[in-house]
């Protein structure tokens, strides 16, 4: 047990540093800081859907964020483990982080896309867009539902350009980068 597997969860490698200051915005610094606190509580290196919602619980203490927390940890489960490793849970958490700050909004915009596209099929259809709003609402307000049928009509009636019933990842990114009423809906703020 523990082994070489264990160590490949630790270990921060230079290149997965440079990558994650390329995908987070974060420094060098901040990016060890994160590590080292991550490890703290994480000693394996990996965390699992239950203490990933404990940790957005700790930034998001005035809304629900349980079932934001959920579709984030899915999004950034890469190989569908069960498990996100520190890599993984950077991104994700510097995503929500920095998306509503005004980063790199395109960077931003594409792991929002991953996040709405909850079968990874490299599309975002109606039913998916409704289950994120729920889940931002929540995430925001710490109450159950909404009705966003005006939200979702007007955003696919508007973005849709070639009206298959779904937005590909540039019809998305379009509609938040040019419409701010969506955005204000779509994105954690």
């Amino acid at each position: 047990m523990g082994g070489k597997n264990s160590k490949k969860h630790t270990e921060l490698k230079e290149k997965e540093i440079k990558l994650l200051i390329q995908k987070t915005g974060l420094t060098r610094q901040e990016i060890l800081d994160w590590h080292a606190e991550f490890l703290q509580n994480h000693p394996d290196g990996l965390i699992d859907a239950g203490e990933f919602t404990s940790i957005y619980r700790q930034f998001y203490q005035y809304g629900n964020p349980d079932n934001y927390a959920k579709f984030a940890f899915q999004a950034f489960d890469n190989d569908n483990n069960g498990k996100i490793s520190f890599s993984e849970f950077l991104i994700a958490t510097a995503f929500s982080i920095n998306a509503s700050q005004g980063d790199d909004a395109e960077k931003s915009l594409e792991f929002a896309f991953d996040v709405y596209d909850t079968d990874d099929n490299e599309k975002v259809d109606r039913t998916e867009v409704e289950k994120l709003l729920e889940a931002v609402y929540q995430l925001e307000t710490g109450t159950g539902s909404y009705n966003f049928e005006y939200v979702i009509d007007e955003l696919f009636r508007n973005y849709d350009t070639d009206a298959t019933g779904y937005l590909n990842k540039r019809e998305f990114i379009v509609a938040l980068l040019n419409d701010p009423y969506v955005r204000d809906y779509l994105l954690v703020n």
